[in-house]
């Protein structure tokens, strides 16, 4: 299974936040036996969206997008990716009752930003989020997989690993990928590299030895299931 990941959101390309949730989908992805094969960041623009998909789909099976699913009028991610699926965006009532009664637990005035955000995308299968307002998407064409979850990190990582990762697992079986790191101290990776270059030639083509350069902090911890 081929993964290409899209965070959208303005913030990002300007440097106001670092894009973590890259790093974290790609970690997780990793360990489901997933090959993450590329990466974009966009802005808050529907036909750069969607020229992302383009790019994704052009390599990969499933396209993972994070962002752009609030209630203000910057967050274009539904549309986009209504467009894209030639489908349109429909008031999801059972969201729009969830949020109206989120907001009246806490004493809040719902407004009519909240009611444009339960709109959704006709055609999505919607997961739920436990973490917020605004529930996971996944959409389906001709084989290929748009996911689209809110950007804030704590509930990307809640849709990833109580709906998106156990159904990517499910539809596209893949062996898991394990990581093994061997600290070494006293030489850069040039010197390393032509030590084991016979050790190198004798691996199966599915192992890739990579070289992680530091200063000394210690070797990063090793993930992934036993070997």
């Amino acid at each position: 299974m081929n993964v290409h990941l899209i965070t959208v959101g303005d913030e990002i390309l300007i440097g106001q936040i670092v894009d973590t949730n890259s790093a974290w989908m790609a970690r997780a992805l990793n360990l489901i036996g997933a090959d993450v094969v590329g990466i974009d960041s966009v802005g808050d623009d529907g036909p750069a969206i969607e020229q992302a998909l383009d790019r994704a789909f052009a390599h990969a099976e499933v396209a993972l997008l994070t962002g752009g699913l609030g209630p203000t009028k910057d967050d274009m991610t539904k549309k986009a990716l209504a467009d894209y699926f030639d489908t349109e965006l429909v008031l999801h009532e059972p969201t729009w009752e969830r949020i109206q009664r989120i907001f009246q637990r806490l004493g809040r005035r719902v407004t009519e930003a909240h009611r444009l955000q339960s709109y959704l995308p006709a055609t999505a299968e919607l997961l739920p989020n436990k973490m917020g307002t605004a529930p996971g998407m996944w959409l389906e064409r001709q084989g290929r997989v748009a996911v689209s979850m809110p950007g804030i990190p704590y509930e990307m990582q809640y849709l990833m690993e109580k709906e998106v990762l156990p159904r990517l697992r499910d539809r596209f079986p893949a062996r898991p990928i394990a990581h093994r790191t061997p600290p070494t101290v006293g030489e850069g990776e040039s010197q390393l590299a032509q030590r084991p270059e016979t050790f190198q030639a004798r691996l199966p083509p599915w192992v890739k030895p990579a070289f992680l350069p530091n200063l000394g902090r210690g070797p990063p911890p090793p993930h992934g299931p036993p070997a």
